[in-house]
């Protein structure tokens, strides 16, 4: 077996994934802080021994900075003084920080790069004697990296170099201890841009087995039990957030099931139900434009449908009726994320279920059949610190996650123009389906020309004036842009997902469905947009992209799991040709912001997965108002135990809205962000958080809030006779750019969503 030391780094599941396939061993992972200084020795004497040899991982910060590498520094003087006292050691693999970690403890200074290399490729030289770790052949591979180590003392051996042309200078890359069985890379050879990583991996555990052959034969006879006590409470592993790590499929007593044409979309039909009833009675994920295929309008039952209500202000989660004053139940003694998860299992009915109710399959396969529909928050994500969070609503804790639970729904399939009627109420809903069918054909298109311009013209003439926003103060961005790259340069992070916010005030009477339709059908249609209007908060989002589904895949009989990153924006107007904008975005920075997320989100999903694919890399796609550089990333959720849902816990926030490495990123964002006025302990609330459904049949899509604008009912800063909507813009900073550049960028985006509610930004 062989143990992974991982300095919180967001590509580690990476490089675990990368070591057991080409090592064919199994790998356990710890944290550099699992054992506390008083358990140091124990861990040397006791555990370091069952391993045939230890990959010290990447991460944030300096070796010389003990919370950066926790016991690794110890670790690496420990060995050096058993083996000066004739004792064996464990051989030792660094991969970056802990590259930098063996030459630092063996006396050489790591300093900072005079040009940072931020998910940039580079080619690698090794020396001609490259002590079995390279074959002498020139290789790609993926450098992160802020510090490096220059000239070495006579205890190290440099193995290979990359060469800064414009420097006329060598850095070093690889290297190995003159006598002791220490390796380390520079590079990052898990990045999926990385070539020659298996090679690295098969070579090393040549080595190491050499070595442990003549100095410790007895490894070979351990066996690691990964059950045992010390291993499951020191290493790293997520618990099952579904009990028993299994679903099993629920009775289903009835479904109403109509397929039907219509000429109409879910926009016309949920702006009919508002004109009838003068309410918002509805949810709807309205994909708007390609690549969305389905559109899907939740019709909650009033005083039935479960709405469930968390904020990490109290931490409290809140059980209600859908319109009921009275809450059924509050829980306390369980996180939000585990009591979701177990109305799931109590509620789950498999696809066999629903098709054996229906007498077989119906139509094109519905990709929802009823379940959650809602959004969760940035702050909902991991890593926050919330200590230094303020709720935005005052005394009253902000609203974090709204889900609702929806029986009765309408879905829109774009590619074959089919209307569904569906619901799995208990109760016999076939005289309310067949009202709704009928009801139905009297729904007629929107007429567009009625939709004003701007949401401005929706306030009476006379109130327009009381329409302000106030976008952030360019000064204090440029010092929060100078803390990005302080950052950036020390180490602590390759990319930082900088946002801000504008706040909006409008008039109180004007309605939040209005505002969607100017958003939507005026401003930016988008594959994943959506209406949401709860009894504490409201999103109005027209996002692009997709942050995570999952769904059944015929070919392998399990769920599969997709993420579709965008990193790189190029507004499109008629003057700009996707080959122009190929040419902007297929740039070092803009290619090195999307790879630092797929690798990212890669590690993500390689803790729940077995296998990860890429099957899009930084792809120029065409939208009405952008070009977008997407990559997709894939999986089959086949590990047992774990489902879609724990995917999404672990993955957020959305690393495209937070950078990498993502908890130490998240931790700098929260500080930075603060700076601006209004934005207290750096609180984004529903922006940059996700929306989207978890349907019963186990089947997600969810959706990263960008593009959107939101209000809380309790805002601080609502007033008598106005509301505050909020829009969040950013941008990826890395050491690639400039300040200027990336306000105006941020400035745009925020203009570009103030457009739908004023023409004069």
């Amino acid at each position: 077996m062989i143990l992974l030391i991982d300095s919180y780094d967001s590509f580690t599941n990476n490089l675990a994934h990368l070591i057991a396939t080409n090592s064919n061993q199994q790998v356990a992972t710890i944290h550099n802080d699992a054992f506390p200084p008083c358990e140091y020795e124990k861990f040397y004497t006791e555990y370091l021994p069952l391993f045939e040899y230890v990959v010290i991982g990447p991460g944030p910060g300096h070796p010389s900075i003990e919370k950066d590498v926790g016991i690794i520094s110890w670790l690496l003087q420990r060995m050096k003084s058993a083996s000066e006292s004739g004792d064996t050691v464990v051989p030792v693999l660094g991969i970056c920080l802990g590259f930098q970690s063996l030459c630092y403890e063996f006396g050489n200074p790591v300093d900072k790069l005079k040009n940072v290399r931020h998910g940039q490729i580079y080619d690698i030289h090794p020396v001609e004697d490259s002590a079995g770790l390279f074959d002498g052949n020139v290789f790609e591979s993926v450098r992160y990296h802020s510090l490096f180590v220059g000239k070495v003392n006579e205890e190290i051996v440099p193995l290979a170099y990359c060469f800064e042309p414009e420097q006329d200078e060598k850095i070093l890359m690889a290297m190995k201890h003159r006598s002791l069985p220490f390796y380390g890379v520079q590079y990052h050879p898990e990045s999926i841009c990385s070539k020659r990583g298996d090679d690295l991996v098969k070579n090393f555990t040549k080595i190491a087995t050499e070595y442990n052959r003549n100095h410790r034969p007895d490894v070979f006879d351990k066996h690691v039990d990964l059950s045992s006590n010390w291993l499951n409470h020191h290493a790293v592993h997520e618990e099952y957030l579904i009990e028993g790590g299994d679903l099993k499929s629920n009775k289903l007593d009835r479904i109403y099931f109509k397929q039907i044409k219509l000429d109409v979309n879910a926009m016309d039909v949920c702006d009919y139900f508002h004109n009838r009833d003068n309410e918002n009675d509805f949810v709807l994920l309205n994909s708007a434009s390609i690549p969305g295929e389905w559109s899907i309008i939740g019709l909650p039952i009033e005083g039935q449908s479960e709405v469930i209500t968390h904020s990490v202000d109290d931490n409290k989660v809140h059980i209600s009726a859908y319109k009921s004053a009275s809450q059924n139940n509050t829980i306390t003694d369980e996180t939000v994320w585990k009591v979701i998860a177990k109305r799931m299992q109590e509620k789950f009915v498999s696809r066999d279920t629903i098709n054996s109710t229906l007498g077989g399959v119906q139509g094109r396969a519905l990709p929802f059949l009823g379940g959650y529909m809602g959004l969760i928050s940035y702050e909902e994500g991991q890593h926050l610190i919330i200590e230094k969070l303020e709720s935005i609503c005052g005394e009253n804790p902000t609203p974090d996650l709204k889900l609702i639970f929806i029986e009765r729904f309408l879905a829109y399939d774009h590619i074959n123009q089919d209307w569904y009627i569906v619901s799995i109420n208990k109760q016999d809903d076939t005289k309310w389906g067949d009202s709704i069918a009928e009801e139905l054909t009297r729904v007629t298109p929107i007429n567009i020309d009625n939709i004003p311009m701007t949401v401005k013209f929706l306030a009476e003439d006379t109130d327009q004036d009381m329409i302000k926003f106030k976008f952030p103060d360019q000064d204090i961005y440029a010092q929060q842009f100078a803390k990005c790259q302080e950052w950036l340069h020390s180490g602590d992070s390759y990319e930082l997902c900088l946002t801000t916010q504008s706040k909006i005030q409008l008039p109180s009477y004007i309605d939040p469905w209005d505002i969607y339709k100017v958003l939507t059908l005026r401003k930016n249609p988008s594959p994943f947009s959506c209406f949401m209007q709860f009894d504490d908060c409201v999103l109005l989002s027209s996002s692009p992209e997709r942050f995570l589904s999952w769904k059944d895949d015929e070919k392998s009989q399990a769920k599969m799991a997709e993420l579709r990153p965008i990193k790189g924006t190029v507004k499109n107007t008629d003057d700009v040709t996707h080959e122009m904008a190929s040419a902007i975005l297929k740039t070092p920075k803009e290619m090195g912001e999307n790879l630092m997320i797929v690798d990212l989100i890669r590690h993500d999903l390689f803790q729940f997965l077995s296998s990860v694919q890429v099957t899009q890399l930084m792809t120029v796609e065409e939208y009405k108002t952008v070009f977008q550089l997407v990559s997709v990333i894939q999986g089959s959720l086949d590990r047992q135990g774990y489902h879609g849902i724990d995917l999404l816990h672990s993955s957020l926030p959305p690393g495209s809205m937070t950078g990498a490495p993502k908890r130490r990123s998240v931790e700098l964002l929260q500080d930075i962000e603060s700076m601006q006025e209004g934005i207290v302990g750096g609180r984004r609330g529903i922006y940059s958080g996700v929306v989207g459904y978890w349907s019963v049949t186990d089947d997600a899509d969810w959706s990263v809030i960008i593009r959107s604008v939101f209000h809380y009912v309790d805002d601080v800063n609502n007033r008598d006779n106005t509301k505050c909507w909020r829009i969040g813009a950013g941008g990826a900073i890395t050491v690639l750019s400039d300040a200027q550049g990336e306000w105006e960028e941020m400035d745009v985006k925020l203009r570009s969503a103030l457009s739908a509610f004023v023409d004069d930004v």
